[in-house]
């Protein structure tokens, strides 16, 4: 069994079978309508001999009745054909029918489901210089003719689609294979980092309580600030790894109360960086979700603030009772990294850190709660990133 696709290899493979897809079936339907043209021609053609041919016989008759002493003469009838008598000066004189309008300079035409030929005589027969007949378009092969024209079409569509199936799986197989590898090395580390982290923090937490003197020491402020870090990045690591597996406690999640929990464990990170976090909560919504991802949910935004703020800025965060934002005066991004910010491993500045994981996690349990979330950001002013609980 072949491995599932990463989202952005999905993204890829999707776009790649619309552009091949379309431009192949663009170029398939542009020959098919030439030679379905062509071909309609050729039955309509195939019927106008025939019309031209019957049409033929009508001369011997109009010459046998020329030379008949006859005082009754009938007029003469050809199976399936209808005919019209003109003079030299194209005038009306009898027939089985009368055009409503004759195209006296063309030879073959066609007026709805009726195919028209015009016929000269020479010489005159009964005053008669021009034949008009018609005929009934037989639409039996054209509809034999559409049906094969469809299933022919139905058969290249199906081919067509298989091929850019299997082409788009040949192109997009390395990527996969790094994708998996990179996929594989990540879990290998989550489940690496999870010992020394955790074995760090019950130190440090221990360290303190026997030596409270050193509690405020910049050299374990440090060690601390960069365990929690690293602690962070584990957490995101296993919930990406889990988030299938895992089963969701919902509940309701005072979301005030877990923000201002949140913040105060930003609060020496942000000041070793010279940042100021500033928060504004004028209210303590309910909502109805699991602890960890409403957790994840704010500490993935105020994190990224963090992390892309330069010293001596600003990160402002809001909460009311319709929404939750994130607002920061750091890099910010330009267009094209804002419409990937919320990929797998994708990094709006290099030279920030981390897989790329935190936007991608966000983004997930937005699209489970059926939340709103927007991003605003200009290059070089910063960014604003705003969870709606109503759309």
């Amino acid at each position: 069994m072949k491995p599932p696709l990463f989202e952005s290899e999905k993204k890829s493979h999707r776009r790649f079978l619309v552009i091949y897809l379309v431009s192949t079936l663009l170029l398939l339907g542009v020959g098919s309508a030439v030679f379905y043209t062509y071909s309609l021609h050729r039955i309509i053609d195939h019927q106008n001999q025939t019309l031209k041919l019957k049409t033929a016989l009508i001369r011997p008759k109009l010459r046998k009745l020329h030379n008949s002493t006859e005082k009754r003469l009938l007029y003469p009838e050809i199976e399936g054909v209808r005919t019209a008598l003109y003079d030299i000066d194209r005038h009306y004189l009898i027939g089985e029918f009368k055009p409503k309008k004759v195209i006296w300079n063309r030879e073959f035409w066609r007026v709805g489901d009726t195919l028209y030929y015009r016929y000269e005589m020479q010489p005159y027969y009964l005053g008669a210089a021009t034949v008009i007949s018609a005929m009934p378009l037989d639409k039996t092969p054209i509809r034999a003719f559409q049906a094969k024209m469809a299933l022919i079409l139905l058969l290249a569509m199906l081919f067509v689609a298989f091929i850019a199936r299997w082409l788009g799986r040949l192109f997009l197989a390395p990527v996969h294979q790094t994708f998996t590898l990179l996929n594989r090395f990540i879990q290998d580390t989550t489940h690496e980092l999870n010992t020394p982290v955790s074995t760090i923090l019950t130190n440090v937490e221990l360290f303190k309580s026997l030596h409270p003197d050193l509690e405020k020491s910049e050299e374990l402020e440090r060690i601390e600030i960069a365990s929690k870090r690293l602690s962070r990045l584990y957490d995101d690591l296993a919930y990406l790894q889990l988030k299938h597996k895992r089963r969701r406690q919902i509940e309701q999640v005072d979301f005030g109360a877990l923000l201002r929990e949140r913040l105060d464990d930003f609060t020496p990170m942000a000041a070793r960086k010279r940042i100021e976090i500033v928060g504004e909560i004028s209210a303590s919504p309910l909502r109805r979700m699991d602890r960890e991802d409403a957790a994840k949910l704010i500490d993935n935004l105020i994190g990224n603030a963090v992390k892309y703020t330069r010293p001596g800025g600003r990160i402002l965060v809001k909460l009311d009772s319709t929404s939750f934002t994130v607002e920061d005066t750091g890099i910010g991004m330009n267009p094209e990294a804002l419409d990937r910010v919320t990929e797998r491993f994708f990094r709006g500045e290099e030279s920030a850190g981390g897989f790329g994981l935190g936007l991608n996690i966000v983004q997930g349990i937005v699209d489970y709660y059926r939340l709103d979330i927007q991003f605003l950001s200009e290059k070089g002013k910063g960014t604003k990133v705003s969870v709606r609980w109503e759309k």
